[in-house]
Formats: C-alpha cells, sequence, structure tokens
C-alpha cells in the first residue's frame, strides 16, 4: 500500500474516527479477471497449455507495471504429473445423448475410451456395501467384467446411522483411487453431481469412473456409448511466475495466489456424424482464482508508485488444484530467504463479500498480532461487516509456507459467484464492489 492510503489508515485509527471508504474503481482487477477467465486460456490448466498462457499473461503484466523479475525471465520452472482433456466427451443412453457436465461428469483422470456399444452390469448398492457379498459377486463373474462398465444407482440409499453413512461414503470414495470390479470402467448414479477436482490426477488408474444424474438413466438400458478423449501429462512442464519490488530494508512482505485453474471437460459430440455439436466445457475459474491473482497484481501496481519500506515480493503459482504443487516447489526450491519474511499473505477466492472476509491461521503464535491489527484497523474505517478467524488448513498456497514463516490466508465471504469449480464461475458472477476496500485492508496486513 502507498504511504499516503497508509496515512489516512493510521491517523483514523490513531483519533479512533470511523471512516467509511468509498468504493474506488475496480477496472484494473476487472481487466485481469476477464482475460484470466476467458476462452482463450482454455480453463488456466494443462489442457492446450492454458496455464502456460495465463503465466505468459502475468509475466507480460509484471513487466509493463514495473516490477523486477525475481526468476530468469520470471519464471521458475518445475514438472508434474497431471491429465488433460483435449478432444470429444460424450455419453449415451439408449441413443440419448447426455449433457457434458450438466448430466455427468467423467473424472479427469478417466481413462481415453471411444465405444458406442458398451456392456453395462448393474450391482446392487447392498451388494457393493456387503464386502462378503460383494467378493461373491465378482467370483461369480470369473473375470467377465474386464470388458463391461459397471453401473451403481446410488439415488435411493438409506442409512439406519451415521456409522452406515461414514462407510458409505468411505467406499464410494475408495471407487477413485481403485477397481475393484477389475471392469472397463465404473459409473454412479446420484441425485446431484459431486463438484469437479483434479485430485487422483498424478498417476494413470486404467479405468473410467463417471457420475450421472440418475434420473437421466432408464430401468432397462439396452445400450450405453461412452467417449473420453484424456490425456496423461507425465512430467508436465509448467511454471510460478516471479516478480519483486525492492524496499528500504530486506525484511519482506509476500503476496501470493495461485493462477492454474481445472482447464476444460472436452466437448461434446454427436457420434451420428462425427461432428461437434456443444462449446468445450470450460472451467473459467473467475472468483477462483482469477479474482486472487487480480488483487496480488493490483498490489504490485499500488507498490511500484512509490518505494516500499519493506522488500515486496509477489508470486503466483500453477499446480495449486492439483495439490499445492507450485507453491511446494518453492518452498522446497526457495527464490528467497524464507527466514526474512515478515508476513506472507496468500488471496484465494476473493470476489463477492458482502459478509466479509474470513482469515486462516489467525491466531498463530506468529501471526495473532498482524490479525488484531487488521481487526482493529477494520473497526476504525468501518469497511468489513466481518473478519473470521480461522485456524490453518491445507486448502490453499500458504499451507507450503506455514513452516517457514507467519502466513495468513484471506477470502472473501458471501455473495453468489456462479458455482465452486463449476464453469458457471465466470466474470458474469464476479462481483467487485467490496474489492478495493477489502484490498486496503489486506494491504495493511504487513506493515
Amino acid at each position: 500500500m502507498h504511504n499516503k492510503s497508509l496515512t489516512v489508515v493510521i491517523i483514523a485509527l490513531m483519533m479512533g474516527l470511523a471512516v467509511p471508504m468509498q468504493a474506488q474503481d475496480t477496472s484494473f482487477a476487472r481487466s485481469i479477471i476477464k482475460a484470466l477467465a476467458s476462452d482463450e486460456m482454455h480453463g488456466r490448466g494443462a489442457s492446450y497449455s492454458g496455464d502456460s498462457i495465463a503465466a505468459a499473461f502475468l509475466r507480460n503484466k509484471l513487466q509493463q507495471l514495473g516490477v523486477e523479475p525475481l526468476a530468469d525471465n520470471y519464471y521458475q520452472p518445475y514438472t508434474f504429473n497431471t491429465f488433460s482433456m483435449e478432444g470429444p466427451c460424450w455419453m449415451k443412453v439408449n441413443n440419448r445423448q447426455l449433457k457434458v457436465y450438466d448430466e455427468f461428469r467423467p473424472t479427469l483422470w478417466s481413462s481415453t475410451i471411444n465405444d458406442d456399444n458398451i456392456e453395462l452390469v448393474k450391482v446392487p448398492v447392498e451388494t457393493f456395501l456387503n464386502s462378503e457379498a460383494l467378493q461373491q459377486f465378482i467370483a461369480k463373474k470369473k473375470g467377465k467384467l474386464s470388458d463391461c462398465f459397471i453401473y451403481l444407482d446410488c439415488s435411493n440409499v438409506t442409512f439406519a446411522d451415521k456409522e452406515q453413512e461414514r462407510n458409505y461414503r468411505q467406499r464410494l470414495a475408495e471407487l477413485r483411487r481403485r477397481n475393484p470390479f477389475g471392469s472397463r470402467g465404473i459409473i454412479v448414479g446420484l441425485n446431484s453431481l459431486n463438484t469437479t477436482s483434479p485430485a487422483g490426477c498424478d498417476y494413470i488408474h486404467g479405468y473410467d469412473y463417471i457420475e450421472v444424474l440418475a434420473s437421466v438413466m432408464p430401468k432397462r438400458i439396452k445400450r450405453l456409448g461412452i467417449g473420453i478423449t484424456s490425456q496423461f501429462r507425465h512430467d508436465y512442464h509448467t511454471q510460478n511466475v516471479l516478480g519483486v519490488v525492492r524496499g528500504e530494508v530486506d525484511t519482506m512482505i509476500v503476496y501470493t495466489a495461485h493462477y492454474d485453474h481445472l482447464g476444460i471437460m472436452g466437448h461434446a459430440l454427436d457420434t451420428k456424424n462425427e461432428s461437434i455439436v456443444g462449446d468445450e466445457v470450460i472451467f473459467r475459474g473467475a472468483h477462483d482464482n482469477a479474482s486472487g491473482v487480480a488483487a496480488v497484481m493490483d498490489l504490485a501496481r499500488m507498490t511500484v508508485e512509490e518505494k516500499p519500506h519493506y522488500t515486496t515480493v509477489f508470486m503466483f503459482f500453477s499446480g495449486e488444484e492439483s495439490g499445492l504443487k507450485g507453491s511446494a516447489y518453492q518452498a522446497e526450491h526457495p527464490s528467497i530467504d524464507f527466514s526474512k519474511v515478515r508476513l506472507l499473505v496468500n488471496i484465494d477466492l476473493f470476489c463477492g463479500g458482502e459478509e466479509g472476509i474470513m482469515v486462516f491461521n489467525a491466531k498463530a503464535p506468529n501471526t495473532q498480532f498482524f490479525f488484531d491489527r487488521l481487526v482493529k484497523l477494520n473497526e476504525a474505517l468501518n469497511i468489513a461487516p466481518e473478519i473470521r478467524p480461522r485456524d490453518i488448513s491445507p486448502n490453499s498456497d500458504h499451507w507450503s509456507f506455514h513452516t517457514l514463516c507467519p502466513v495468513l490466508y484471506v477470502l472473501s465471504l458471501g455473495q453468489p459467484y456462479g458455482g465452486y469449480h463449476s464453469p458457471d464461475d465466470d466474470c458474469k458472477g464476479c462481483g467487485l464492489q467490496y474489492y478495493h476496500n477489502y484490498l486496503v485492508l489486506v494491504s495493511t496486513l504487513g506493515l
């Protein structure tokens, strides 16, 4: 934060004044979010190297702002294993073509398949949940399931107690890690589909796992067709984007945000004439986390306007959605001396905010001072209706650094933004009416 704004905050606090902050111009932040959430970024994942397209955009923006590179040409390259979906994604039941994402969702690691005549074997949920009955069922088939898809209709499952429900959820989750049937794939019918996740994309599973709305699955399935086009990216090349503004001292404030997202889930295909009939399902990630990237880039813009007291570092990570890959690589191969970091602030999910902000790791011995002062500043400036503290959690990139330096993770609360890990998380739902005022609060955290 530049000194004039900080002076206003300090004076307000010292005099005990309630000084409401007026909404400021958000055009810079909007331009960042719009660019990162555009179709040209392909969801900022491994699909069509969307994350690298986004990285080039961020590097150019840092150059334009006059932020000094912290790595060679701003990039810290590294690799990890992942999957992408580049090509058709379709499912037909009794010649009715289902809507990708809305009616069926394959896991991002599902194997490539293109078969319009798949044998389907239904397994009663009761059998699946009973280990002995399940083994008897598999043994009875004598290896004949290897060319089939298994269908589990879980839409009418009921539980006698919490223990039964816990057992059900554990067994269902296990199907994403291991296929006990030895089948080509597994289809699970649900009343509502789960959130798309890149979990498990670091190795080849060797089968397909698909969730489908049970309501679109007829009782008698005469014909099943599935097409999934996936690519396993072994040692996929990606990069963190790093910049710095030198201050009066070498003690550092570090701002971080992840710029990657889920990529795409292929596109619908008319199997009769092999023609594309729908747009790619793109996970644009405006709220998650183009908004956090915009905030960190905005802080970089504010910092270069006037020489800061503390050296200020800006880190944009890839691979967060795949398991904090980029931040973990930076922690293991540091570009800075983390013992000199006064505070690291991670920003993730920064649209909306009508209910205030949440701060993770707020009560740790090395961060409570910063959080308490933030609360006092907010009381003086009357900005956020609530600043909600939470304990440390491995839910974003701050986790990779919490043993190296003081860390806080800030996100906004309230106001619909389109859906978590959904194609609807686009610019149309990314409200920024509270953005600038919350950015003022965040910018004072380490000062």
